[in-house]
């Protein structure tokens, strides 16, 4: 069995060396999922904290004022260990300046972490902190809206888009290779 073991080691290392190296298929499209009936028509009141120097509160009343500015708004849920997450923040930051041609605004959403330095070396890692960030430790923005029942995880990655009025146009779980796009077609 003690002779095995390197030949076992080698193997593993063999195996996955070649799953991380294989390449992930993107859906073409992003996955449109079926919107809760609690925001079908617009979003409750909730307060949260913008992720900021001074993490200011940031209400129902925030992000109507962002919303109004805006054709549209994208409330993208995120957290710090979601590779997916990553990834469309990614792509999001590299079309910042087509979002905002399009007159697309995104909030970030951080669910349920409350390492602030974590979340803070991963904006900046990702240069995301041009996009507005709040942090959502206590789940007003999934359990509150009716994404999940109490205490249950969400499945990352989810996105809500809303127009300048705010009511809720589709939600979005899979991106796709239409991300970020996706967000101001018509």
């Amino acid at each position: 069995m003690i002779r095995m073991l390197p030949l076992l080691a080698l193997l593993l290392s063999v195996s996955l060396a070649f799953a991380a190296s294989a390449p992930t298929a993107m859906p073409e499209k992003s996955r449109k999922i079926e919107m809760p009936q609690t925001i079908s028509d617009s979003l409750p009141w909730f307060a949260v904290r913008e992720f900021s120097d001074n993490m200011v509160p940031f209400t129902r009343a925030h992000l109507e004022k962002l919303a109004k500015k805006s054709d549209r708004t994208a409330l993208v849920y995120f957290a710090t260990w979601c590779i997916p997450c990553r990834a469309g923040v990614k792509r999001l930051v590299e079309q910042a300046d087509e979002l905002k041609k399009n007159n697309v605004s995104v909030v970030l959403v951080n669910i349920g972490e409350r390492d602030e330095g974590a979340i803070k070396k991963w904006v900046q890692k990702l240069n995301a902190s041009v996009f507005t960030i709040v942090t959502d430790p206590f789940k007003r923005l999934t359990e509150g809206f009716g994404l999940v029942k109490e205490n249950e995880e969400i499945s990352l990655p989810r996105t809500i888009v809303l127009d300048s009025k705010m009511k809720p146009l589709f939600m979005l779980s899979e991106e796709g290779q239409d991300w970020p796009q996706v967000l101001w077609e018509k």
